[in-house]
């Protein structure tokens, strides 16, 4: 996906880092509650939510990502996303975040830079780096955590996503 000077980005955290997603993606935001677990299935995938009659699977990024992990999600926040599908209908999946920030437009970083201070495992997950003053931010590729997460479930023989 070619960036957009125009296009606006939705921020959050992990832990001390910030990441971010294009708000064009972001169905709504609320505040956890609770979620049903799903026996057998991979780690970061922590459950289902009924999200307004719904069932949608809740993705925990700080697992997926390799962080430590938070086991108390009091305080946390769900960021409910749809990703479109050609010729389907969308792609529904929440992410948890510890805090979310603002909806704004980013300053991409030059290319050559996208893997400057993202650990290995994470940049499979990343579109791009971008700034806001002097946060840095890493633009996360929905599509490739999606396929990720897919072939991961395939693969395990875990319960699906």
């Amino acid at each position: 996906m070619k960036e957009n000077a125009e296009e606006l980005y939705f921020s959050f955290n992990l832990g001390e880092g910030m990441f971010s997603v294009p708000v064009a993606h972001v169905k709504e935001v609320f505040d956890f509650a609770s979620l049903t677990p799903v026996p057998n299935s991979l780690p970061y995938l922590k459950g289902v939510m009924n999200i307004r009659g719904s069932v949608v699977s809740i993705v925990d990024l700080r697992k997926l990502f390799g962080f430590e992990p938070m086991e108390d999600l009091t305080g946390t926040s769900v960021i409910d996303l749809e990703i479109p599908v050609p010729g389907e209908k969308p792609f529904e999946f929440s992410i948890l975040a510890d805090k979310v920030d603002i909806v704004s437009s980013l300053a991409m970083v030059p290319a050559e830079s996208v893997s400057y201070g993202i650990p290995e495992a994470q940049r499979y997950f990343v579109r791009s780096v971008a700034r806001r003053g002097d946060t840095f931010i890493l633009v996360l590729d929905l599509p490739k955590i999606i396929e990720f997460i897919e072939s991961d479930v395939n693969k395990s023989g875990a319960a699906g996503f």
